[in-house]
């Protein structure tokens, strides 16, 4: 039983690391190819700042409405039917000749990669003892930097190359063809018959399972710190999407970085999360088992520490650029992936509760609607204050990010103190999920 458990954990766990990196490909390269949209459909900032809204907003809507898809089709349809609409949808972006029409496919990339991150959160994290979960999910969130890098790379390449129509079309194919093998091999223990040992909470769903009773928004708000770490993987994500859309751009004209040399150096801090993520993930269930929000709280304040040293350094050269960046991009990078993706889906499946992906969705979307706002304010900044004024928003923002983590612990550790009924019943069902 022993390897057969193995087996399937590998299996599981390595079509979910790829399903992710590849949804990256879909994402990454508009970053690399704004400079050049920006010249060729002669837009303003504002402009390429509402391309990443008509990607953000319905990504993070139907992440927070529509989370529990992943509870209620199951991750493994879930995750099949995003793949194949996503990458059909963006196959079609390079033959686009109107601004419009790139917004509308943007659009459709958008809500499609949405439901991912939390059914292939439930899928694998179904497969492991949850003492296990920070670093399995810790690896597992790898996926984002590596798959973003390997993208960065890749579009950097292909725009060189064939040009910026070129640059999502063998992402796109790869990803349909994904869709197919997710729905082929992504298997639940439940279908499969096998018990995972030191499994406390049952985080399986078939299709057709019963989900009448699953929480509404509020009932999901309402669950201790579930406001404080929404409210900080907003703020982080508002960072990380400035350094994933805009640091190429911002190199450019800033930095006077060539178009390729920003294209790659934005890879070092997806490098860097790269490296986060499981490290943190790692410490957190080796040194942390009673305090994960602390340990939290550890990490976030080390992102903003290095924003900020990164701004003050940003013109002695590539060097100092390099090395904050790389601290920037992991202590944010994995506090991010572990927010909404272990500690979230323990959350939402502590007490039976088995709305795992809802509250992954919820505190991952809700922090998505950051970055929906940080396209158009971004571009509005640089274009009225310059790019300095920009830098500053980040510092700022990485300094809430951390003051809302600390909020978090302290609820959290109240919600411990006093195990405040959940939602005000009295069910035991219902009490709150508490984090240790």
């Amino acid at each position: 039983m022993s390897s057969i458990l193995k087996r399937n954990q590998m299996v599981v766990f390595a079509t979910a690391w790829i399903s992710y990196a590849v949804i990256y490909f879909l994402r990454k390269p508009i970053g690399i190819i704004k400079p050049v949209l920006e010249s060729e459909f002669s837009l303003s900032k504002t402009d390429l700042g509402l391309m990443d809204v008509a990607f953000l907003l319905p990504y993070a809507t139907i992440q927070v409405f529509g989370g529990h898809l992943g509870d209620k089709l199951g991750p493994r349809l879930t995750i099949a039917l995003c793949l194949s609409i996503g990458g059909t949808a963006m196959f079609t972006f390079g033959a686009w000749n109107r601004y419009g029409l790139l917004l509308v496919t943007m659009f459709i990339n958008g809500i499609t990669q949405g439901p991912c991150w939390p059914a292939i959160c439930k899928a694998v994290c179904a497969w492991y003892p949850d003492q296990q979960l920070n670093s399995v999910v810790g690896v597992l969130s790898t996926s984002v930097y590596i798959g973003g890098a390997a993208g960065t790379a890749l579009a950097v390449h292909l725009q060189y190359y064939y040009g910026w129509r070129m640059v999502f079309l063998p992402s796109a194919v790869v990803a349909v063809a994904l869709g197919v093998v997710v729905y082929c091999v992504m298997q639940s223990p439940e279908e499969k018959h096998i018990t995972i040992p030191g499994k406390e909470s049952m985080i399986t769903t078939k299709i057709g399972d019963d989900v009448g009773n699953r929480r509404t928004f509020c009932q999901l708000w309402k669950i201790p710190a579930v406001p404080e770490v929404s409210m900080t993987v907003l703020c982080l994500k508002v960072v990380r999407y400035c350094m994933l859309l805009w640091l190429p751009i911002f190199l450019v004209h800033y930095l006077q970085y060539s178009v390729a040399q920003a294209g790659m150096f934005s890879t070092i801090f997806d490098v860097g999360g790269s490296l986060g993520s499981p490290l943190i993930g790692f410490i957190l269930d080796r040194k942390f088992k009673k305090n994960t929000f602390l340990g939290m709280w550890l990490f976030v304040s080390i992102s903003s520490i290095s924003m900020a040293l990164f701004a003050m350094t940003a013109k002695l050269g590539f060097f100092y650029n390099a090395l904050f960046m790389l601290i920037a991009g992991a202590s944010n990078g994995g506090a991010d992936s572990l927010l909404a993706g272990s500690l979230s889906m323990k959350m939402g499946e502590a007490n039976g509760m088995r709305s795992g992906a809802a509250v992954t969705g919820l505190i991952n979307g809700v922090g998505t609607f950051g970055a929906v706002c940080e396209g158009p304010v971004v571009g509005y900044i640089s274009d009225h204050y310059g790019w300095g004024a920009m830098l500053t928003l980040m510092i700022v923002l990485s300094a809430v990010s951390s003051l809302t983590m600390f909020r978090a612990m302290v609820v959290q550790r109240k919600a411990d103190r006093y195990a405040i009924p959940h939602h005000g019943s009295s069910n035991s069902e219902d009490k709150v999920p508490l984090m240790s």
